[in-house]
Order: C-alpha cells, then structure tokens, then sequence
C-alpha cells in the first residue's frame, strides 16, 4: 500500500483491463473529451453541456498529476486499448481523509456505452484505491433516472444506501440523487473468490 497524505501531489498511474486503459490526460484530448463533455444528451443527468473553457479547464486536471486534497476531483481518461481513442474518463475524490471515504464518478461517450467498458474502468480505479490507496469505503452517486450508471455500480457490487428526493439543482430542475456505497472488505472479499 502507498504511503499518501493530505494535500500531497501523486503521479496517476496507467491501468489496463483486457478493453480499455486508463491513463493521464493530454491537451491534445481535447476534441475528444468535448465530444461527450458538450453533448446535451450525454450530460443530461450529470450536469448542463459545458463551453470550451470549462471543458479545458477540465482537460487541464485530468492532464496534472493529482492533487490528494479534500473535495478535489482526479482523474485519468478511458482509452481503447484497440485503437488508443478516448472514450471517456473516471474520476475520484477524497469526501472524507478521516473516515477514509472517496466519491468515483464516470462517463462515457454513445457510441462506447453498452460494451462494458465503463464497468472495466471501475473495477480498475476501484481496485487502485482500495488496494494501494487504502480507503475503507467509495461511494457513486446519480440520478435515479440515469439507469446505466447505477446497474454499472449494481454490476461492481455497490449497495442503494439512499434516494434523495429534490436533492440537487442540474440547470433548472430539481433532481433526485441515489447514493451507492462499497466497503473495501466487500470488494477484497468479492475478488478474491
């Protein structure tokens, strides 16, 4: 297990599943980041289609090395291992340092959707955290309209701890939230059979 502290910085690292690679992002990522990032459909439960510069700014992060501190988003992008096209991203943050709790978060472009790819890059973050990170519990959260996002955390083993009612403004209406959550003994246990 890794040794990391708050506020600390870490190189991301690449992880590989038999599909797809997770790997540092590139401005050069851009269009294709933009692709899903700005398509009104894609973003329909997770927040409104973004402009160019917050896109970027988004490129930016994903292309940093992570920055372990409270609340800050990391993340790194899906690639084909076939071809090398992004297809999507995964990212986590640190909810709480003292109960070793994160958040992962998610998405994909149309036309990857459906393949299994999205599930691959979860077990592949998820197991980075808790195994060299060493977190106790992740949490996923959606809107309960958003169906392929929670069977994925269904798929993984995440457990329905909430439904939220009116929990959140996503542009101008209110939405409901599902919370999912998934203990590291859970998971260790689940792949070690």
């Amino acid at each position: 297990m890794l040794t990391i502290t708050e506020n600390s910085e870490f190189s991301a690292p690449t992880l590989q599943a038999e599909h797809i690679y997770l790997r540092t992002g590139k401005i050069s990522d851009f269009d294709a980041i933009k692709a899903y990032r700005q398509d009104e459909e894609n973003c329909r439960y997770i927040r409104p289609a973004e402009d160019d510069a917050t896109t970027l700014k988004m490129v930016e992060q994903l292309s940093s090395p992570w920055q372990l501190s409270q609340g800050r988003w990391n993340g790194l992008v899906i690639c084909q291992a076939s071809n090398n096209e992004v297809i999507g991203e995964i990212a986590f943050n640190i909810e709480d340092w003292t109960h070793q709790r994160a958040e992962i978060g998610y998405r994909l472009t149309k036309t990857a959707s459906g393949k299994g790819y999205c599930t691959q890059a979860c077990q592949l973050l998820i197991d980075f955290l808790f195994k060299e990170f060493g977190f106790v519990k992740l949490v996923a959260k959606c809107d309960p309209r958003n169906i392929a996002s929670y069977k994925v955390m269904e798929k993984l083993g995440f457990i329905r701890e909430a439904h939220f009612k009116q929990h959140y403004l996503l542009g101008s209406e209110w939405t409901d939230q599902y919370d999912y959550g998934l203990l590291a003994t859970n998971w260790l246990a689940q792949q070690a059979q």
